[in-house]
């Protein structure tokens, strides 16, 4: 997987609860979205702003100490102190025990996401006896889930886990993963191909037909929520500022090109931030077509025009240059981004792709 760069479950709670199945939520995640119990059996809104969580019984951390209502008050409030964005995400105003299994959220405002915000893998359990490290950071997490840690190698970035026999759910039958951190798509790619690694994901597109010749390999392919979007810094002060700019980069774009070459026919062109399986999509909504006329129409009604012949669009003096930020580890975004920049440069915007460490 990728770089493992901690164990906090507030802050690192992908590989923590999605990959290492260290910690569990209160609330888990059907593949069809809809949301079923995880620690908490049930829940309901008790008022506008004010929701009842009932915990399963008899699940215990992986120390041995049982989970109580107190134990996850004690996990959530140190969480949304630790990552200050999930408070955003939750709107949790503050956290109460009702008993040994009963808590009460109550939240800034009536939120009917709540129960969903909770799924989020930073709102893991971890147990009052997780490891700190320096910074009251958890360096050794005691969760719930059906793998306990055994080991963190820092200097290799591997992961070692061991099947939790006390597992109050289905017990895995692999008594042992080994994690490896393997930040490089392409690395990654080869490391499963010379048969370095059971299972890897995140490949270069560009791989995938090879692999699936490959002998002893399988491949496959499943959907994910993601939806890959432009985000812009913000508005104010920009060329952005102008609907009619961003109406011109969307019409400049042509997303069918880089679903099926760019990412290999691994992806669809999107229409809006969800996609359209999702129950709560609008499924009425119809996207941009690629119209690289009307883009140039709109940027020059928007006062961009190319005044010395070089290509690049100006406006009082200023040039149209954007500076466009990804990352690397996945395979999808660098050469999006580098289609975006070709598509881009043909509307007259100058593009300078940079490739953060994450």
């Amino acid at each position: 997987m990728w770089d493992i760069r901690g164990l906090d479950p507030a802050k690192h709670g992908t590989p923590v609860k999605e990959k290492a199945m260290i910690t569990e939520t209160l609330v888990e995640a059907n593949p069809d979205f809809t949301l079923k119990p995880g620690l908490a059996r049930s829940w309901e809104q008790v008022a506008p702003a004010q929701w009842k969580f009932i915990l399963r019984e008899g699940v215990r951390f992986h120390d041995g100490g049982e989970l109580t209502a107190d134990a996850v008050k004690w996990s959530v409030e140190r969480a949304l102190k630790v990552d200050p964005t999930l408070k955003e995400l939750t709107k949790i105003k503050s956290v109460e025990t009702a008993g040994k299994d009963t808590l009460l959220f109550t939240t800034e405002e009536p939120y009917a996401a709540f129960p969903a915000a909770l799924e989020h893998p930073g709102m893991g359990i971890a147990g009052p006896n997780s490891g700190p490290g320096e910074k009251e950071v958890i360096a050794e997490p005691v969760g719930t889930g059906p793998f306990k840690l055994e080991k963190w190698d820092t200097a290799t970035g591997t992961l070692y886990l061991r099947r939790n026999d006390d597992y109050w759910g289905t017990k895995p039958k692999i008594e042992r993963i080994i994690i490896k951190s393997i930040p490089d798509p392409a690395a990654r790619s080869m490391a499963v191909e010379k048969g370095e690694v059971d299972f890897t994901c995140d490949v270069p597109y560009g791989d995938v037909e090879r692999l699936k010749a490959a002998p002893g390999v399988k491949v496959e392919i499943c959907s994910t929520a993601r939806v890959y979007q432009l985000i812009f810094g913000r508005l104010d002060g920009t060329p952005y500022g102008d609907v009619r700019v961003r109406q011109a980069l969307s019409y400049a774009l042509d997303r069918r090109v880089i679903a099926e070459k760019t990412l290999h026919g691994s992806a669809e062109p999107a229409v809006g931030p969800l996609m359209p399986a999702m129950e709560w999509a609008n499924g009425n909504l119809k996207g941009y077509s690629h119209d690289l006329n009307k883009a140039k129409e709109l940027l020059a009604e928007a006062g961009w025009k190319d005044v010395d012949g070089d290509g690049v669009l100006e406006k009082n003096g200023e040039k149209f240059n954007v500076t466009l930020y990804t990352y690397p580890q996945r395979p999808g975004l660098q050469p999006m981004a580098e289609a975006i920049q070709a598509m881009l440069k043909e509307a007259g915007i100058k593009v300078e792709v940079r490739v953060m460490d994450s």
